[in-house]
C-alpha cells in the first residue's frame, strides 16, 4: 500500500464528540491529539476494511428498526510539512480557512455538513494504518439560529 493515496467523503457528518482542540478534557483518555470521527458510507467502509483500516460500527442498544452508521477516526495535524485546510461554511459568506488556533470553535459548533478529503497513512515498521485530513470544509448549522440572519456579512 502507498502513502497518500486520498478518500473523498461528500454530504457527512461527525458523530460522537469531535476534538479539534486537542483538549485533553474532550477525549476520554485525556489525549491531546486532534481528531474526528467522521460517518461513511457503507461501500467505502467495506473497502477500507479490506485494505486493513479501522472501520467502526455503531451498535445498537435495544432490539429496534436499527440501522448501521459506519465511521473512522481521523487525525488532524497542524506541526507537519503539509498541514491540514480546513474551512468554516457559515451562511451565505466565503469559506473562511481557520488555523490552528481558530479551529477550536468547531468543537462548539451545530454542524450541518461535511465534505472531507482524507489522506491514507501506512506505517510499514508497525503495520498501522490511519487518516489524516487533508481538506475539510464544515458547514455551519444556522437554520435553528434566529438572530444569525441579522448578523450575516
Amino acid at each position: 500500500m502507498e502513502n497518500n493515496k486520498l478518500v473523498s467523503i461528500e454530504n457527512t457528518r461527525f458523530i460522537f464528540e469531535t476534538n479539534f482542540s486537542g483538549d485533553p478534557r474532550r477525549d476520554k483518555y485525556g489525549d491531546t491529539k486532534r481528531y474526528v470521527n467522521v460517518v461513511i458510507p457503507e461501500e467505502i467502509a467495506c473497502e477500507l476494511s479490506d485494505e486493513g483500516f479501522n472501520v467502526k460500527c455503531t451498535k445498537p442498544k435495544e432490539d429496534s428498526d436499527f440501522e448501521k452508521t459506519y465511521f473512522i477516526k481521523a487525525n488532524i495535524k497542524y506541526d507537519s510539512k503539509y498541514p491540514p485546510r480546513i474551512y468554516l461554511v457559515s451562511g451565505d459568506n466565503p469559506p473562511e480557512l481557520l488555523d490552528s488556533e481558530s479551529i477550536c470553535t468547531l468543537d462548539q459548533m451545530y454542524i450541518r455538513n461535511v465534505n472531507v478529503i482524507l489522506s491514507k497513512y501506512y506505517k510499514a515498521n508497525n503495520d498501522k494504518r490511519s487518516f489524516y485530513v487533508r481538506t475539510m470544509y464544515v458547514e455551519q448549522e444556522l437554520d435553528n439560529d434566529p438572530f444569525a440572519a441579522r448578523y450575516r456579512r
